[in-house]
């Protein structure tokens, strides 16, 4: 889904007065550093409540919240309107939740011993990760993903030991293809995993002894040796960390008694006082500057002057795996655009003069048909310009039942519009001449202007709405949209 530009409103009017408690032996270049992270005035305010044990925050590409509440049982649904509803319940007592570039779920089932994938739509499950040497998992806490499709996470077990079948609580790494290995086996309870920015580090926390730890990848499932970055003052930070956030910087917040912030060597920059115990955090909201934190009974929020770190699973590279979690990709060049789009989007003819390019979009599990990504050019001053475009679009959906956003963003290139669409969608069929239409029922259309040194090129994406949501995330990064820098249009949206 296209990600909606909007921040989590608040449901309890809870704001705690942030003071910044920076280190004595901090210079004065650290604590500027710290004031450009954490604004004055900054605050804690408290978004959801009523909780047992709050875990897992994750922000969704497509502008929402997922957290775990562990005991109750459920994956909570934090939505932009500021009410919270159940996602998945049960569910597996799941603990870690992340998603990736694509809008795909993965979460720890610490209850059912695994390691899944979600589909946010269907909540079809797909088992990762069970056992490792023939045994079944402790309980998988934390996770973190990387640029080749992989997924790192902890394994330790809290509470009864019982049934543990493993021979230590580890740390471990899973291939896109699925092969699974045991990167660390020396930590006494590893728990809050992170991969930083560059790809380069994996970092991880041992809260039985307040310690975080960082270690090199060499290479997919293979680390080189740690070194112990970090290690929480007893009486200020108490017990932790337990879940990590980076920033854009690379800097770490690490849920002790309160935030702490690390820089990416090691260093004490700050910490941001939380009125309940943390327990994990992650960056999101409209721009990527809120730090959401899940802290015992509640969720909290609290607006900084840095982003979060790009989303797991990007990668920069052309030729590297794709946006949408190491899918094969190749390039399309249709006119000045050169598009990246996953290898599985087969290239049709275009069926008219005014269609650059036209590719076929498999369709998702239980959807009748495929998908349609349209690429259309018209030239400098012609096709009629952003404003009649967007409403043309509108206006090919029935306007019962219809439900419309449009979005602007920023991509290197430049601004784009994006119209996002459901409901009846009535696709013409045949020469435009004809204007003749076809009724497709619970439709959606993602579609955007670019304009171009040339002209405005057009990208539509049409089709059932299970299958565009599904390809959202590779349509955006197909011509180098940024979900994190779309925002409301003033033209707004709704139901008509």
């Amino acid at each position: 889904m296209i990600r909606i530009a909007v921040t989590i409103a608040v449901t309890i009017a809870v704001t705690i007065a942030v003071t910044i408690a920076v280190i004595a032996s901090t210079t004065a270049a650290i604590a500027v550093d710290f004031s450009q992270i954490l604004p004055a005035g900054a605050s804690v305010r408290q978004v959801a409540g009523d909780c047992r044990f709050t875990e897992g925050p994750a922000w969704s590409p497509s502008g929402f919240l997922l957290f775990s509440d562990i005991p109750n049982d459920r994956i909570v649904r934090a939505g932009a309107d500021g009410t919270s509803s159940d996602f998945l319940r049960p569910s597996g007592r799941a603990n870690g939740l992340v998603f990736d570039r694509a809008g795909r779920l993965f979460a720890c089932q610490g209850g059912d011993r695994r390691v899944v994938r979600i589909d946010v739509e269907s909540k079809a499950l797909t088992v990762l990760v069970d056992a490792y040497d023939g045994k079944k998992l402790n309980s998988p806490n934390d996770l973190a993903l990387d640029a080749t499709g992989g997924v790192w996470f902890t394994d330790p077990r809290y509470g009864g030991a019982g049934d543990v079948e493993q021979p230590v609580m580890g740390v471990y790494h899973v291939e896109a293809q699925g092969k699974v290995t045991r990167v660390i086996d020396d930590l006494k309870r590893p728990n809050g995993i992170l991969v930083s920015p560059d790809g380069k580090h994996l970092w991880v926390a041992n809260p039985d002894s307040r310690e975080l730890h960082r270690y090199p990848i060499d290479a997919p499932g293979k680390l080189g040796k740690g070194e112990l970055l970090f290690t929480g003052d007893p009486e200020i930070d108490g017990g932790g960390p337990d879940g990590m956030a980076h920033d854009e910087h690379g800097n770490v917040y690490a849920t002790y008694n309160d935030i702490v912030v690390i820089s990416p060597t090691g260093k004490l920059l700050g910490r941001i006082p939380v009125p309940e115990h943390p327990a994990n955090c992650t960056f999101g909201g409209e721009h990527e500057k809120t730090l959401f934190i899940t802290a015992r009974t509640s969720l909290y929020a609290i607006d900084l002057g840095v982003r979060g770190a790009p989303r797991p699973g990007a990668v920069a590279a052309a030729g590297a795996a794709a946006a949408a979690g190491a899918v094969a990709t190749r390039e399309e060049k249709v006119g000045v655009l050169t598009m990246r789009v996953p290898e599985s989007w087969k290239r049709a003819s275009a069926s008219s003069q005014f269609r650059l390019a036209e590719l076929t979009v498999p369709r998702a599990s239980g959807d009748p048909e495929d998908a349609e990504l349209v690429v259309y050019y018209f030239g400098r001053g012609q096709g009629g310009g952003v404003a009649a475009n967007v409403e043309r679009w509108i206006g090919q959906f029935d306007a019962e039942g219809r439900k419309v956003r449009v979005l602007v963003g920023d991509k290197s290139a430049g601004m784009y519009t994006l119209v996002d669409a459901t409901g009846t969608y009535n696709q013409s069929i045949g020469p435009p001449i004809q204007r003749r239409t076809r009724a497709v029922k619970d439709a959606r259309m993602l579609a955007v202007v670019l304009p171009t040194d040339e002209g405005d090129y057009f990208l539509k994406l049409t089709g059932p709405e299970k299958t565009v949501t599904a390809a959202a995330g590779a349509f955006r990064a197909s011509f180098g949209g940024d979900a994190s820098k779309e925002r409301e249009s003033k033209r707004g949206g709704g139901n008509g």
